[in-house]
C-alpha cells in the first residue's frame, strides 16, 4: 500500500508538471506565429539604417570629429538628396543652438557670481560678447552657403574666414574661463567645445565642396556686388569698404582683449559710438589667445 501510493504520487507530480509544460508551451505558440510573420521586414530595416549611417558617413570624411558629424547629419531625414553645402548649413545651425545656450548659461551663471568675484565677471562678459560676435559670424558664413556662390574660390576664402574667427571666439572664451571652478564651469566648457568641434567640421566639409575654375565671385565680386548680394540699405561706399583689404582700411577704432587697442570690450566701442553722426565707425577687434 505504501509503495503503490507513493508510486501514485509521483506519477501525479510528473502529470502536474507535464500539464504546466504543456501550457507553457501553448502559450508561447501565438508569440512564436507573430515573430515568424516579421522576420521578413527586420532586415530591411536595419539595413535601411546601415545605408544611412554609412552615407552619413561618407559625407562627415575628413572631418577631425566624425562621430558629431554624423550625429547631426544622420539627423536629417532626407540628407541623402541635400548639397554639401545644405549639409554645412546644418550643422552651423546646431552649433548656432549651442552658442545661444552657452550665452544664456553664461548669463544666468554670472548673476549667482558675488560682486568682488570680478575677474570671473569679466571673463563671463568675454564669453557672452564672443558668442554674439560668433553668431554674427555665423550667420554670414551661412547665408554665403548658397550652391555655386561658396564654389567660387573668392567666396571660399571669406567663408573659411568667417568660420576660423568663429572658432577663435571658442578658444578665446575657454582662455578667460580657465581657473574658474565649480559643475557650471565644466558645462560651459564642455558646450564650448562641442561648438568648436561643429566648427571645425564645417570647415573640413567646406574643402571638399567643388570650385568653379575661371569663374568670377558672384557673392563678393570685386566690383561690388549684384543688388540682390547685399542688403538693399546698404550704400555703394559701404560695399566697397566691406571689399576691401584689411590695410586698406583706415579704423576709428581698436577693440582688443590685451589691452593695446582703445576698448577692451566690444560692447564699450559700440557705447563709444556717437549717435549724432552720419560718420560710419569703423573698429577693428582683435582677440589675441595662446595655446
Amino acid at each position: 500500500m505504501y509503495h503503490t501510493s507513493g508510486r501514485s504520487n509521483i506519477l501525479l507530480v510528473l502529470a502536474s508538471t507535464s500539464a504546466l509544460v504543456l501550457l507553457l508551451v501553448l502559450a508561447l505558440v501565438p508569440s512564436v506565429a507573430v515573430a515568424r510573420k516579421s522576420p521578413g521586414n527586420a532586415p530591411i530595416r536595419s539595413l535601411h539604417v546601415h545605408d544611412h549611417l554609412r552615407d552619413a558617413s561618407s559625407a562627415c570624411e575628413g572631418t577631425l570629429y566624425p562621430d558629431l558629424c554624423v550625429a547631426v547629419v544622420s539627423d536629417i531625414s532626407d540628407f541623402a538628396s541635400k548639397s554639401l553645402e545644405e549639409l554645412i548649413s546644418t550643422i552651423l545651425n546646431r552649433a548656432m543652438y549651442e552658442v545661444t545656450l552657452s550665452s544664456a548659461k553664461c548669463a544666468n551663471i554670472e548673476k549667482r557670481l558675488k560682486r568682488n568675484d570680478t575677474l570671473e565677471r569679466d571673463a563671463f562678459d568675454d564669453c557672452i560678447e564672443l558668442f554674439n560676435l560668433t553668431l554674427a559670424e555665423l550667420t554670414v558664413a551661412r547665408a554665403c552657403l548658397t550652391p555655386g556662390r561658396s564654389r567660387v574660390s573668392g567666396n571660399r576664402h571669406k567663408l573659411g574666414t568667417f568660420l576660423s574667427a568663429a572658432m577663435t571666439n571658442q578658444y578665446t572664451c575657454l582662455d578667460g574661463l580657465d581657473g574658474s571652478k565649480g559643475n557650471a564651469i565644466h558645462t560651459i566648457e564642455k558646450s564650448v567645445h562641442n561648438i568648436s568641434h561643429h566648427i571645425s567640421n564645417s570647415l573640413a566639409m567646406l574643402k571638399r565642396v567643388p570650385s568653379v575654375n575661371g569663374s568670377k565671385s558672384e557673392f563678393f565680386p570685386e566690383t561690388g556686388g549684384r543688388e540682390k548680394d547685399f542688403p538693399a540699405w546698404l550704400s555703394g561706399r559701404d560695399r566697397k569698404l566691406l571689399l576691401a583689404q584689411n590695410d586698406q582700411i583706415k579704423f576709428d577704432l581698436i577693440v582688443a582683449g590685451d589691452g593695446s587697442g582703445n576698448f577692451t570690450k566690444i560692447n564699450d566701442a559700440v557705447a563709444a559710438a556717437p549717435n549724432n553722426k552720419r560718420k560710419r565707425l569703423i573698429s577693428w577687434i582683435n582677440y589675441i589667445y595662446s595655446t
